[in-house]
């Protein structure tokens, strides 16, 4: 547009007033604030203010144009919708020609050069005028602003949201027994979460699709949902299908209906709003929700039809039948076995607090991997348990090692392992870790931010060597897991976004000493399906298809492990069968850790005093946060069994540590056997992030470690425990 703001001196006191009015907005605007408020209010002030017929501001995603938020005033969401993508085809404000609106301006949202959305406003009676557009010319940047602060909190809200709704599905599982009710109960919970009209739960019979649960206050024709049956055949994401015709307000959205990891079946959603790409999020976290409450259900009444083999009948219906046990870690006469090895025989040599770990079970874990992944390179994430027989044991069976430090490189190194298959990954690294990496010559190096990439090429430059790298992409997907272990999010601290890899791959000619060969992503540990990996892999190959010099894909871990029995989690085929397809034109790399050694340990500990107290009976034990910190870090649920169990009634009690913290409390609640002082318990599936974990805190001498020999039938010793001597061995007088 020609002019200033000069030209129209209206512009200037009321520019500053609607400037103030949008900056009041923001500032009233609080964290735990519902962020549509915020929408609403600056659609409706601009409105107000241009006596405007209507006004609509709609949100994309950052990296495809799903909708991810839309208000609007005066218009239906579809012509909102309609106007603001043309207003996003405008990089300033000018006219838009529509068949709704006389006169309509309007024009797209920007952050930093990357359009996010759009803003239009609407009248039917007059044109704006020249000092109308200079008005908003002036408001733009104030606009801008607000909405991009009510986006941020938009994230944020939106994976409390995923929160809640996963909490609301878990607390169904914990108080319904019947499978009927239950998909009902999950029904009612998708009306609520998403306000919707219409809900129908379908399963695949042999002969045809049945309902299951059907929630219609709309009384929507059986033809319709028969027809809208018709379209879930193949989905594998949730996706909004077409809507019959003649019901053009209705909008739905429909998913795979999973049971253990199998699609039986689809979700279907119905509703007049659109439905944003944070609703597609939703309803993928919760249907893989249901998925582990259907399983849930289903193993327990299996359990309550049969005996469990190896778990002593009188103490079943304890913890015990939630063991994860497996063939290195079970009981065997009533008494807790690792391989060969009476665990009781060890606690009763080395003492207690101990680590224990079959070596067994860490190699026929790693077989696992390496068979449903023949081709690619394993690198053990060394983070997951560096104790130095494990890292012996998989070095000799043949994988390379992913290190977050430099320290992890020194010790990995000390265990055998050649800086040609070593992965330096993490966020933090320092200039001085990056020259000791380099000038050893470890293999791939995981670039995390812009700025790293800068030093690393400036250190190999000084070193007369190029390194070869893979920066790792942040794919902007919720993985189902605990919300602290999960990494490929938006607002996780790892990775780079879409565009920084971009500018780094296409200016990579002002980092002559890298060799961009790869890409690195990782969503996180513990990964309860596929889908979110099937996803965000199609995801990062989408982003380096334009790069024909990238030719190899790094996934990272996220293999899971059983700590409870009633957990159906996939297995490395399960991932195997989606990511293979996908990346069969790429070299693979994988940094298992907690699948490979989660499993294979347990921590011992010893029954110190059992007081009953307040209604509830605590049992302190010898270990507790200093030793094994996840249950108090991240809420992780270890089980803990007697090593051997007496014949008695269980009992519900609290295991607590000796830790001057209220947060010391290994397990609330849990129903055992009955416990005397001196009695052995056993924390299973501490073979990953236990030790590695531990702390001095309260001068408190960190545990042994002892290792069952490949063979089955020896343990040794293979760490001291700590003394007081190496509590003040490293104090310089």
């Amino acid at each position: 547009m020609n002019g200033s703001a000069s030209d129209y001196p209206i512009a200037n006191d009321a520019g500053l007033q609607l400037t103030f009015a949008l900056d009041k907005i923001r500032d009233s605007f609080e964290e735990d604030d519902d962020p549509q408020t915020m929408f609403n209010a600056i659609v409706a002030l601009l409105k107000e203010r241009f006596q405007a017929s209507a006004c609509a501001i709609v949100l994309l995603a950052e990296t495809n144009d799903d909708v991810e938020a839309i208000a609007a005033s005066g218009l239906s969401q579809g012509e909102a919708l309609d106007l603001c993508r043309e207003a996003m085809r405008r990089d300033t404000l000018t006219t838009i020609e529509n068949p709704y609106w006389r006169y309509t301006i309007g024009n797209r949202i920007i952050l930093k050069g990357l359009p996010l959305g759009g803003l239009a406003l609407a009248r039917q009676d007059s044109p704006f005028t020249p000092a109308e557009m200079k008005l908003m010319e002036i408001a733009e940047k104030q606009v801008d602003s607000a909405i991009v602060q009510a986006r941020m909190i938009w994230k944020l809200a939106q994976r409390n949201r995923e929160l809640a709704g996963i909490y609301a599905v878990d607390r169904l599982r914990d108080q319904i027994s019947d499978e009927d009710t239950l998909i009902t109960s999950f029904a009612e919970t998708l009306v609520e979460q998403f306000q919707a009209d219409l809900v129908m739960i379908c399963e695949q019979q042999p002969e045809r699709l049945i309902t299951r649960a059907l929630l219609d206050s709309r009384s929507v024709e059986p033809a319709v949902l028969d027809n809208l049956r018709s379209y879930t055949h193949d989905l594998e994401f949730p996706q909004v299908i077409p809507v019959p015709t003649g019901h053009h307000r209705l909008v739905v959205l429909a998913a795979p209906f999973i049971i253990n990891h199998d699609r039986v079946g689809a979700v279907i959603i119905g509703r007049d709003a659109l439905f944003t790409v944070g609703d597609h999020r939703l309803l993928y976290a919760l249907t893989s929700q249901i998925d582990s409450a259907m399983v849930h259900l289903r193993l327990a009444k299996e359990r309550g039809q049969s005996t469990v083999s190896h778990v002593p009948v009188l103490v079943q219906t304890s913890a015990i039948a939630e063991a994860p046990f497996n063939d290195s870690i079970q009981y065997r006469n009533g008494t807790l076995y690792c391989d060969d090895c009476a665990v009781q025989e060890i606690a009763a040599q080395v003492g207690t607090p101990t680590y224990v770990y079959s070596l067994h079970r860490v190699l026929a874990n790693y077989t696992r991997i390496k068979t449903a992944f023949p081709q690619a390179d394993i690198h053990y994430s060394a983070k997951a348990n560096n104790h130095r027989p494990i890292l012996e044991t998989l070095i000799h069976a043949g994988t390379g090692i992913d290190a977050v430090s430099a320290g992890e490189i020194h010790m990995t190194r000390r265990a055998g392992a050649k800086s040609q298959d070593i992965v330096f990954a993490g966020v933090g690294k320092t200039m001085g870790e990056l020259y000791y990496a380099v000038s050893r010559g470890v293999a791939w190096f995981n670039i995390e931010n812009v700025e790293e990439a800068s030093a690393l090429n400036a250190i190999a430059g000084e070193l007369q060597t190029t390194v070869r790298v893979a920066p790792r992409f942040n794919p902007e997907v919720t993985a189902n897991t605990h919300s602290h272990i999960a990494t490929g999010h938006r607002y996780a601290k790892f990775g780079l976004s879409a565009e920084a890899i971009s500018y780094l791959l296409n200016d990579r000619d002002r980092l002559p000493n890298l060799r961009f060969e790869g890409l690195h992503i990782h969503i996180g540990s513990q990964l309860g399906d596929t889908m979110a990996t099937r996803q965000a892999v199609q995801i990062a190959l989408d982003l380096i298809a334009p790069y024909p010099f990238i030719r190899t894909l790094n996934i990272g871990g996220g293999f899971p492990a059983t700590y409870l029995a009633s957990e159906s989690i996939p297995a490395p085929d399960d991932f195997a069968s989606v990511i293979l397809p996908l990346t069969k034109d790429y070299a693979l790399i994988l940094e298992p850790g907690r699948s490979l050694v989660a499993d294979a340990g347990m921590l011992l500990m010893r029954v110190q005093y059992i007081k009953r107290q307040g209604g509830k009976t605590f049992v302190i034990l010898d270990g507790g946060m200093t030793e094994l910190i996840r249950p108090m870090l991240y809420e992780a649920q270890h089980v803990v069994v007697p090593v051997t169990p007496r014949v008695g009634e269980a009992e519900l009690v609290t295991l607590v540590g000796p830790v001057c913290e209220s947060t010391d409390i290994l397990a609330a609640d849990v129903l055992l056997p009955p416990l005397e002082v001196g009695d052995v318990l056993a924390v299973l599936t501490a073979g990953a992030y236990g030790m590695v974990m531990s702390s001095n805190y309260n001068a408190r001498l960190r545990p042994a470690e002892v290792v069952v020999l490949p063979n089955g039938d020896e343990w040794r010793l293979s760490r001291r425990r700590e003394t007081w001597e190496d509590l003040v061995r490293c104090e310089v007088d």
